[in-house]
């Protein structure tokens, strides 16, 4: 009787080594943002004090996957163009400013270059 329960006691620990290596070898790997890539959509934008551009970023792992996270926004300088948590920015005064996305520890720049406000004539922009 001894030598059955040791039978089975050793088959249950054979069972366990098994399916932990098992589940080590095949588990699939969580994403590694610190190597994947950070991409900031335009690299530059040129507008008019008083206009709004669009900056899109998106974060991917090294598999090219998309990782769902918050990004950070910031310009360089205030003064010239402003920037939203969504990525619009604002231009608000002629100059040059560098936008910043950042994400995980991954940061990305684009430029933004704000020209002086459109003049009215008439009461209408010139385009």
């Amino acid at each position: 009787m001894p030598a059955i329960t040791l039978l089975r006691i050793v088959a249950v620990l054979t069972a366990v080594s098994v399916t932990a290596a098992c589940n080590d070898s095949f588990s699939v790997p969580p994403n590694d943002p610190s190597t994947g890539t950070l991409t900031v959509v335009p690299r530059s934008a040129t507008i008019h004090a008083g206009e709004v551009a669009v900056f899109k970023a998106s974060l991917k792992d090294e598999f090219g996957d998309q990782i769902a996270t918050n990004m950070r926004w910031t310009s360089s300088d205030d003064a010239i163009a402003t920037v939203s948590a969504s990525g619009e920015v604002f231009g608000r005064a002629e100059g040059r400013a560098v936008i910043t996305a950042d994400a995980l520890g991954k940061s990305q720049t684009s430029v933004v270059q704000v020209l002086a406000r459109k003049q009215k004539k008439d009461g209408e922009e010139i385009q």
